[in-house]
Formats: structure tokens, C-alpha cells, sequence
């Protein structure tokens, strides 16, 4: 994605982005109130892609805690699921001005967060143990575990993701907890509904085998 010179600039996104909880009401670039998180007015989008200030933070406010949950799903409970929220918001910036509406906004920024999370998991440096999820963290799933052995088998379970390739990883970690159907994963990581298809079967293959052989699991990850 491409710089343009008629957005704004990248402090935009450095900002901070309040946690709002859903259905929390907020105001668009005009002053109209904005139906609730993860809404978005046609008149902000259109100020989005002017590079208004006012209209990208409204966007970003809106759709932070689905995206921020979404990367911690595609990328496990680490530490730096912040930074590639700020990622993902900075090549928005730098794509809006491109943004012709062919897809809603929701599934445009789900598609550059599921490529900011492809290109963390391709590098070397992720290749690490995955710190166990903060019960007190303000990002996190709307079903947290709530116990010690369930925050354990969470930890195991990234720690045999991270042996898969990032593709098979995301398409898998789409579709088996996200629960998103294989046409909409092929969309949103740009592939055949074919290839989409093979990297589902191939990921939940090598996990199972992995997981059966892991002996920490309970009945070695039978079940």
C-alpha cells in the first residue's frame, strides 16, 4: 500500500483510541450521532478518504475492538497485538484515498488487519513462546478463559499454531474460531475458494497431529 499525499498524516494514528464498549454512541465528522460501534456514516467515509482527522478517528474508534480481537485470534494473546493494531489503522490511512467502496468498511479493514497479521507471523522474531493472556487487559475476547488449566491449554494450543505456515494458520484460525465460511475467508485473504479449502484441511491436519502427540494435553489431545 502507497502513501498519498492528500491524507493525513501518520500521528493520526498514533493517537489514542479509546476502548469503547459496544453500542456505545458515537458522533460522526458531521456532528450526526453514529448508530453505535462498528457503524460507520457514508459521510465519514467519503471524509476518510480527504484524510479528515476528525472522520478517520470516528472510523477507527468504531471498528478497534472488533480488529483488536480479531489479530489476538489470528496472532495469539501476545503483548504486541497494540502495535498491529496501529499498523493496521496505518495502512488504512495510507489506502483510503483508494478505497472505492466495493466491500463494506468492516471487511476492508478486516482484510488489511489479516494482512498486517500475515506479514508479524512471517517474521522470524514471532517465532517465540506465547505470554499467557492478561485477565485484566482491556483488549480481549468477549469469552475470556477464566481458569489457570483453560489459560494453559490456550498457551498450547498457539504454541502448535505457530508451527503452521501464516496462510494456513489464518485460514484455519478463521474458520474454526471465528467461525467465517470458506468463501469469506478466500475474500478476505485474496485466494481461490480452492486454495482456501487446502489450507484449511492441511492446517487442522498438522495441528491434530501435533496436538495428539502432545502429551501435556489431556488424552494427548484426543479429544
Amino acid at each position: 500500500m502507497q502513501h498519498s499525499g492528500s491524507l493525513a498524516p501518520l500521528w493520526c494514528v498514533s493517537a489514542s483510541f479509546p476502548r469503547l464498549p459496544v453500542g456505545t454512541a458515537l458522533m460522526s465528522a458531521d456532528g450526526r450521532p453514529v448508530a453505535a460501534v462498528g457503524a460507520v456514516a457514508p459521510v465519514d467515509v467519503e471524509a476518510c478518504r480527504r484524510g479528515d482527522r476528525a472522520a478517520l478517528e470516528v472510523v477507527f474508534r468504531a471498528h478497534a475492538e472488533p480488529l483488536a480481537r480479531l489479530l489476538t485470534r489470528l496472532v495469539g494473546p501476545a503483548a504486541d497485538v497494540e502495535d498491529l493494531l496501529q499498523d493496521t489503522f496505518a495502512a488504512a490511512i495510507a489506502a483510503f484515498a483508494r478505497f472505492r467502496g466495493e466491500a463494506s468498511v468492516k471487511t476492508w479493514l478486516h482484510r488489511i488487519a489479516i494482512h498486517v497479521a500475515h506479514q508479524h507471523l512471517r517474521r522470524p522474531r514471532h517465532r517465540r513462546e506465547v505470554a499467557l493472556p492478561d485477565p485484566d487487559a482491556v483488549i480481549h475476547d468477549p469469552a475470556p478463559s477464566s481458569t489457570p488449566e483453560a489459560r494453559e491449554l490456550a498457551q498450547r494450543l498457539y504454541a502448535h499454531l505457530d508451527a503452521l505456515s501464516a496462510s494456513r494458520r489464518i485460514a484455519l484460525v478463521l474458520y474454526a474460531i471465528e467461525e467465517r465460511s470458506v468463501a469469506e475467508i478466500a475474500v478476505l485473504m485474496g485466494a481461490s475458494k480452492a486454495a482456501t479449502r487446502s489450507r484449511i484441511f492441511w492446517a487442522r491436519r498438522a495441528l491434530m497431529r501435533r496436538m495428539r502427540a502432545d502429551r501435556t494435553l489431556p488424552d494427548g489431545g484426543r479429544r
